[in-house]
């Protein structure tokens, strides 16, 4: 594979997304990030994600480990019996532990290369047309573990998300193109405005999932490098910290689309019966091993069931949202949650954390995008949860409200309607 390629800082168009979509530098330098840390806690010396472009397939970014055969951007032509192909043909996740006593694998190309052994899954783009794959190559047999796959496929939905992004963006850019060129008369102001959502969206992301990457690289690196013993232990707890990261990274980026969709006006329901208290409750449940990890109890009240119809998916996000707040600003107090129908055919949630506060000049301001009470450098975040708290609840034709007192922590209550999704049945 040996042929050249445009270097990968160089945006690349996507046609299985949008015609005009093209991967910025931003994603790809991210995405290096995501391989490099895969070849260390794999430890192979290969790890890539490879993007097709028939008729060829192409190295889109390779880690920078030691014995890596494969260079950035260079393609090889389909149909040559290459891992990836299968893996990108069947859509299937490919495991071969030793090429070399494969009928099927022991004269594939990459043999040439020294890499015997080999573990793939598929990288879609939303569409579901194939993207490319990301992978691990060993020049040894190696079986890969589990707990290999499942970290493996982890980074793959991370890459997918990042892709969902970037369409999201870029579809809401061309219907306003459009709409233009059909008479609407977009102005020129509403397109820049556009363009500068998708930029700041695309700068706030880079700093904020950067962050969870940087940290597992210093504990790959601390343990690779001798200055942590790599006993079981120690081994248990970085794939703890890996697994905690990777749900801060899939969080995050599950924001960035959900106020992609509160933008493009696009958010939709899916009423049904529920009970708000067993909701509320399941969530709640959720949190108890974050709460015990902040030194922060929670504890639930509720004296009867709360029953409507609502969107579960979007009432659990909005409980999650504020949870985590009062999670992350408890300062390692108890937290109180409870649910009660108040008034008759409202169902009422209240969050009480006992931690910082928040300051009585940003109360007002604390439910807009990329709005946060207290410093980004001490506590992260992109500032869109709670803006997708008050998105969901007023599109529910509910209310959300914050009461706090600085030093003595905050008080968050929605209030929603039991039947806006219609009558009860």
């Amino acid at each position: 594979m040996k042929s050249s390629i445009e270097p990968p800082d160089d945006p690349m168009r996507s046609p299985a997304c949008f015609g005009d979509t093209r991967i910025p530098s931003e994603l790809i330098q991210k995405w290096q990030g995501v391989v490099n840390l895969v070849a260390d806690i794999v430890r192979v010396p290969a790890s890539l994600i490879m993007k097709v472009e028939p008729p060829e397939i192409g190295v889109l970014v390779a880690s920078e480990s030691k014995g890596n055969p494969y260079e950035h951007g260079e393609k090889a032509a389909l149909d040559t019996g290459l891992y990836c192909e299968t893996v990108m043909s069947t859509k299937e996740r490919l495991l071969v532990p030793n090429a070399l006593v494969d009928e099927k694998w022991k004269c594939n190309p990459d043999i040439k290369l020294g890499m015997v052994s080999y573990l793939g899954f598929p990288i879609t783009w939303p569409s579901g047309e194939v993207f490319g794959t990301i992978c691990v190559l060993d020049t040894k047999e190696n079986a890969y573990s589990e707990l290999y796959e499942r970290l493996l496929l982890q980074f793959r939905d991370v890459v997918e998300a990042d892709l969902r992004v970037l369409c999201d963006f870029d579809a809401r850019l061309a219907r306003e193109a459009r709409a233009r060129i059909e008479g609407l008369q977009a102005s020129e102001r509403q397109l820049q405005e556009a363009v500068r959502l998708r930029d700041e969206f695309l700068s706030i992301a880079s700093h904020e999932l950067r962050t969870p990457i940087a940290s597992l690289q210093l504990m790959v690196q601390a343990l690779t490098r001798g200055v942590v013993s790599p006993t079981p232990e120690a081994t248990l707890r970085a794939f703890g910290l890996a697994e905690r990261q990777i749900t801060r990274l899939t969080r995050l980026i599950e924001e960035l689309l959900e106020v992609s969709r509160i933008q493009a006006g696009r958010l939709s329901f899916q009423f049904e019966r529920l009970d708000l208290v067993a909701l509320v409750r399941e969530v709640v449940q959720r949190f108890e091993v974050e709460s015990a990890r902040v030194r922060s109890p929670l504890s639930f009240h509720s004296e009867q069931p709360v029953m409507g119809l609502w969107d579960r998916s979007k009432l659990e996000q909005v409980v999650t949202n504020i949870l985590s707040n009062a999670l992350k600003f408890g300062a390692g107090k108890p937290i109180e949650i409870s649910v009660e129908e108040a008034p008759i055919g409202t169902g009422r949630i209240v969050v009480t954390d006992h931690g910082i506060g928040i300051p009585p000049e940003c109360l007002p301001r604390i439910f807009e995008r990329f709005e946060r009470a207290v410093s980004a450098q001490a506590y992260g975040g992109l500032g869109l949860g709670l803006y997708i708290v008050r998105s969901i609840v007023e599109a529910l034709g509910g209310t959300v409200r914050a009461d706090s007192l600085l030093g003595s922590g905050s008080t968050f209550t929605v209030e929603l309607p039991c039947n806006v999704g219609g009558p009860l049945p």
